[in-house]
């Protein structure tokens, strides 16, 4: 509908004529995805409220998603932070999958409950991959039982994407 009235409105013009067409700009801070966002409400509620490290929900096993981090709401990036409760002598492998864009990188971190960072990955594929104990990207291990955090968070300001989840934990 837009590219129809841009066009009717440069005929216009050069015909020095209005047409019915009109522009509407709305600035009232509506949070709705776009029509062209890569992601759609339900996912952007996935797990919701989860913003903080004090919010952060329950994650298990069963948990895949889809889940998105979205468009930012009075210039705040959207963060999803998860908590995830490892028993004795686990390892976890956390995992999101999403479609990489130039908008869309999004990185993944694994902080213990205090907030304290014990591994990020912050690649540029179509995924980003945290096992602890690991090498690459380096995670001290084994970890200690209780709960960790799990933070899923744009690789710049304004980036934006949806994702899936994989969670494992190997006793």
């Amino acid at each position: 509908m837009l590219r129809e009235c841009a066009s009717a409105l440069a005929l216009s013009l050069t015909a020095g004529l209005l047409s019915g067409c009109s522009l509407i700009l709305d600035f009232s801070g509506d949070t709705k995805p776009p029509v062209d966002a890569p992601y759609n409400d339900a996912e952007c509620a996935f797990k919701e409220p989860n913003d903080t490290m004090a919010t952060a929900v329950a994650l298990d096993l069963a948990d895949v998603g889809p889940a998105a981090i979205c468009s930012q709401v009075a210039g705040t990036d959207d963060h999803d932070f998860y908590k995830i409760t490892v028993p004795a002598n686990s390892s976890l492998s956390a995992k999101i999958t999403f479609v990489n864009s130039t908008t869309g990188d999004l990185d993944l971190k694994l902080s213990d409950s205090q907030g304290t960072t014990l591994a990020s990955s912050r690649g540029f594929d179509n995924d980003e991959l945290i096992i602890c104990p690991g090498a690459s990207p380096p995670c001290a291990g084994p970890l200690a039982p209780g709960d960790y955090i799990l933070e899923v968070f744009p690789a710049n300001p304004g980036m934006a994407n949806r994702y899936d989840i994989a969670l494992t934990l190997i006793p």
